[in-house]
């Protein structure tokens, strides 16, 4: 079952009501009837029909705090992964309001058709109607079947979200489930994968921000769930500071969070931390069995359910001295056993952890 946040909505408003705007709420049976009282010469009333409770999977949040836009009235979401339209989307359906859309296409070097491609296949995936498409012609397309923005146009809606948000991030660092749920979301927003041409393998897994609070943020979260930081952050890089350098481009950079090392890629597979854009997930998957580690850990698959001496892998492997190695290492990490055989002897054989790790990286 997933995990949920749930806020009551009374709590938030009076949270953010004010000496410039206030909102009165009234209680219906199911709902609350909210109007904005106009206490200045600035904006207009409305009123509002809203649930009592707002829910929110961490996940969701992780979208959200990844690539959405929370202006003073209005929320914009923009994502060309299925998954993660849907999970913002049915977030959204909850305040019963209208939920506005349009499309945007890179075109350059694309058949003529591709625009109504992406069309129907937004409006077939999401039984919806594309309101308008954006066409990009100076841009190389880069997705499957372009962005799609969503958008919900209400003040106090955006003044709520905000509020969730701020309370959401506090709440998530401090428990692990929620801080793994709320990755996915993360990681599917702004995580990229690394792969170095010269091996073709994953390297790296990078996960932008640009403000150094968000990276810090992340990084209590990521350690939340057991995936140490090794490496100093991206720092971000400005439109000037580019030029400056004298870089092809002059967008600049966003800083970015760097997840490297075996263990960590481990962990990712194992907390399915990318199980929210099945393209991400594809390319690590495919890359990271590349990995030289990756290799040499799939090859000890020889030796599930028997036990084996040093000897015996040193003739399997024919004297190879880096799988050998490995022998000592996956012993302290917990995938091999040894037991001593007699003064100089030992027998080693492989645990359920390494038979469940050898089972997920085979699918």
């Amino acid at each position: 079952m997933r995990t949920k946040l749930i806020f009551n909505t009374r709590e938030l408003i009076n949270k953010i009501n004010s000496s410039k705007e206030f909102f009165e709420i009234k209680e219906n049976k199911d709902s609350l009837a909210i109007k904005k009282r106009r206490l200045t010469n600035r904006g207009r009333a409305f009123s509002i029909e809203l649930p009592k409770v707002i829910e929110i999977f961490p996940e969701t949040l992780g979208l959200i705090v990844g690539e959405g836009y929370i202006g003073d009235r209005r929320f914009v979401f923009a994502n060309s992964g299925e998954k993660a339209i849907v999970e913002v989307i049915n977030f959204l359906k909850q305040f019963k309001l209208p939920i506005w859309n349009y499309l945007e296409i890179s075109v350059k070097n694309k058949p003529s058709s591709f625009k109504n491609q992406c069309k129907l296949f937004w409006e077939n995936y999401l039984k919806i109607k594309i309101e308008r498409v954006r066409i990009r012609k100076e841009f190389n397309n880069i997705t499957k079947h372009g962005t799609i923005h969503i958008m919900l146009n209400n003040l106090l809606i955006a003044r709520l979200l905000k509020e969730m948000v701020d309370i959401s991030k506090r709440k998530v660092e401090k428990d692990r489930e929620l801080s793994k749920d709320y990755m996915k979301g993360i990681i599917a927003a702004e995580g990229n994968i690394n792969v170095k041409k010269a091996t073709n393998c994953v390297y790296m897994v990078r996960i932008s921000a640009s403000k150094k609070e968000e990276r810090d943020h992340y990084k209590r979260c990521l350690e939340k769930i057991g995936i140490r930081i090794y490496c100093k952050d991206m720092p971000t890089v400005t439109k000037k500071e580019a030029k400056e350098k004298g870089w092809k481009t002059d967008k600049g950079r966003a800083g970015a969070v760097l997840i490297n090392r075996w263990e960590n890629f481990i962990k990712i597979i194992q907390l399915e931390l990318l199980n929210l854009n099945e393209d991400k997930k594809k390319k690590f998957f495919t890359h990271f069995k590349n990995n030289k580690f990756t290799k040499q850990f799939l090859a000890f698959e020889y030796f599930i359910d028997k036990e084996f001496t040093m000897k015996e892998a040193q003739n399997y492997f024919s004297f190879s001295g880096r799988h050998l190695g490995r022998i000592l290492t996956l012993c302290k990490q917990g995938y091999i056993t040894r037991r001593k055989i007699n003064r100089v002897k030992f027998g080693y054989k492989l645990t359920d952890k390494y038979k469940e790790l050898h089972s997920l990286l085979k699918e």
